[in-house]
């Protein structure tokens, strides 16, 4: 789990209470044997997993239920910093009655992702017997074999998986992508299909030659405490160090598959072990936040979450984390210059913090591990959050015509939005159809809070470009398109910047889009279609200079185009494949650009038509179809 788990252990010391500003922490429940995870379904329980193989429940008021919610003590190898580790439930539990878990196998010291449910007569428990073992990892140590495991936005079951060990990672597993360990994995699980299955957009989900199917990112060295933004769903996790950096990482929602943090080539943003087929550092992606062991002594981080919740307005939009060793609680918050800054709140009371959680309502827990107890995060500052859309202060409806307002949602509270003077809504969201500035009061019992935003309600940009023709020959010239609002990205086969070119795309049809973001951070695109065909190439010094046919195959109607340096009159003939006349015509061509549609009657079939003049002739190949 943790390194020096084992001798940590030891340490019962309980640290004096102190705060810094209004947060601090406070008992909300106790009687746990080695908590190691805190987790919500959906509803008002609390389930704490302990270390040695049981779930326990706890109510709204903190109070344990006698009964374990499920117990596989029998089943898990609890050795150093092996255990169950991780709690994950369906994101329909309520009522599908599915969760999963990850433990280390009792004998085998190997790591096992595994399928329960819940008892069809007692919800408060779960069947032992419905246990499917859907994932088994090796574990070469009995350290750093991570944990974690939460359902991401996406509803996919991301793993946390350390290096396995031991100390400096020794095998190297964390840079290799065919080994499972030092990674976070991500596999799609459905219990009407027995095992799992890999997401088809996972890296290495097409060429499992590059590596395993299962993996999501690499580089990892013990994440044991990562979580998911709920209302961003960027990826936040506490990685374990080795000797003297712990560090924070993030992966921003929507961010590729693939990602490499770094070990064991770095530690944090210190070189550690380069030795074998390392990148230079850029290629790694870097910590948002690092601290040494240096200072006070810390050794291991546990990484927390991001609060969402609705009742302290002092702890919304920051990372809580901590440290095994020394267990102050610090939190992490975005600063104007694009980073973030950390506040250290000291110790708030609990030592030895081995895990974080939040309730249903966003509410923001950790756990002592020698203790036994679950405490609660609070505020002396009761201002409920007020935070519209996650703190803008002008919002661009982006031509929609429509924002939707929110807020974080609590039980009990009132929520009064007001626009010119008027009250609009007494929900906690709300659908702006107009334009100006909205107000928000939150009222809490005694307790109130507001905030403001603007909302820019304005018609969409045509962002059309020019420069670009329907069809070309593969070995025309390239081409620079003309953006009405420069400043976008063009995509598309044959695009390189602005310039669109044939023998790049070539042969067949082409979609080329422009993407256009504004200044309020609104994304508008546009699309055309290209065709690009071999074309017949006559010398320029006869009578055309290129002959197309599209499209080719086609129904009977098709366009013919040709490109000419003079005025001409042409014959044009179709027949079949015997050489037998169908179709005949004079057809006069200016110079220049000459597109002309043919309507045919012809059965399918392949057929060929002749360009004739006085001096020479041409003839394509054309299908029926």
């Amino acid at each position: 789990m943790i390194k020096r788990f084992s001798f940590l252990f030891l340490l019962a010391a309980f640290y004096s209470t102190h705060t810094i500003a209004q947060i601090s922490l406070i008992q909300f429940s106790s009687g746990y044997t080695l908590p190691v995870d805190i987790k919500t379904c959906g509803d008002d329980r609390l389930f704490i997993l302990e270390q040695r193989g049981k779930i326990r429940i706890a109510d709204t008021a903190g109070v344990l239920s006698p009964k374990p919610f499920l117990d596989i003590v029998s089943r898990v190898q609890y050795s150093g910093e092996q255990g169950l580790l991780g709690l994950a439930f369906a994101p329909n539990f309520l009522t599908s009655g599915y969760f999963y878990v990850n433990y280390t196998a009792l004998n085998t010291g190997s790591t096992r992702i595994s399928r329960f449910h819940v008892d069809s007569l007692t919800p408060d428990s779960a069947d032992p017997a419905s246990e499917e073992i859907l994932l088994t990892i090796y574990q070469p140590y009995n350290s750093h074999n991570g944990g974690h495991i939460a359902f991401g936005p996406d509803g996919y079951l991301y793993i946390g998986m350390g290096d396995g060990g031991n100390a400096g990672d020794p095998g190297n597993r964390a840079q290799n992508p065919d080994s499972l360990l030092g990674k976070i994995l991500r596999i799609a699980v459905d219990p009407a299909v027995s095992g799992y299955s890999i997401p088809p957009t996972n890296p290495f989900a097409n060429d499992t030659s590059l590596g395993r199917g299962e993996i999501w990112s690499l580089g990892m060295r013990n994440p044991w405490g990562w979580s998911f933004d709920a209302m961003t769903g960027d990826l936040w996790i506490g990685d374990v160090g080795q000797d003297l950096i712990e560090e924070v990482d993030m992966q921003p929602a929507g961010s590729p598959g693939g990602l490499n943090y770094g070990w064991r080539c770095y530690e944090a943003n210190h070189a550690f072990d380069t030795s074998s087929g390392c990148l230079p550092y850029s290629m790694y992606v870097p910590p948002v936040h690092q601290y040494n062991h240096i200072t006070n002594s810390f050794c291991s981080i546990i990484g927390g979450y991001i609060y969402r919740g609705a009742r302290y307005q002092d702890l919304y939009a920051k990372y809580f984390y901590s440290d095994f060793c020394v267990s102050q609680i610090q939190y992490l918050q975005t600063n104007d210059s694009g980073g973030y800054t950390n506040t250290n709140l000291g110790l708030l009371g609990a030592a030895s913090i081995s895990t974080f959680g939040v309730d249903r309502h966003g509410e923001l827990y950790c756990a002592g591990i020698n203790s036994g107890i679950i405490y609660r995060f609070t505020s002396v500052n009761c201002s409920p959050v007020a935070t519209i859309n996650y703190g803008k202060d002008t919002i661009d409806d982006c031509g929609t015509g429509t924002v939707n307002l929110f807020v974080p949602s609590g039980e009990g509270y009132d929520y009064l939005w007001i626009f010119n003077g008027d009250t609009v809504s007494i929900l906690s969201t709300f659908t702006a159809t107009q334009t100006g500035k909205y107000i928000l009061r939150v009222v809490n019992q005694s307790c109130s809070n507001s905030d403001s935003v603007y909302v820019n309600l304005s018609a969409p940009l045509n962002v059309t470009f020019a420069g670009l023709d329907t069809l070309y020959c593969i070995y025309h010239s390239s081409v620079n398109l003309l953006p009405d609002y420069p400043g976008g990205t063009f995509t598309g086969r044959g695009i390189s910047g602005e310039t669109f070119s044939p023998s790049v795309a070539d042969t067949g049809v082409s979609v080329i889009t422009y993407t256009y973001t504004s200044s309020s951070g609104c994304t508008f695109s546009h699309s055309q279609s290209v065709r690009v065909d071999a074309c017949l190439n006559v010398p320029e010094n006869r009578w055309t200079k290129t002959i197309a046919v599209y499209p080719n195959p086609s129904q009977g109607d098709f366009y013919v185009r040709s490109f000419t340096s003079f005025e001409k009159r042409i014959n044009m003939g179709i027949t079949d494949i015997t050489g037998r006349s169908l179709w005949k015509e004079d057809i006069a061509l200016s110079a220049g650009d000459n597109s002309f549609p043919v309507h045919t009657a012809l059965a399918k079939g392949i057929y060929i038509i002749r360009f004739t003049d006085v001096q020479s002739s041409a003839s394509l190949k054309m299908i029926i179809q």
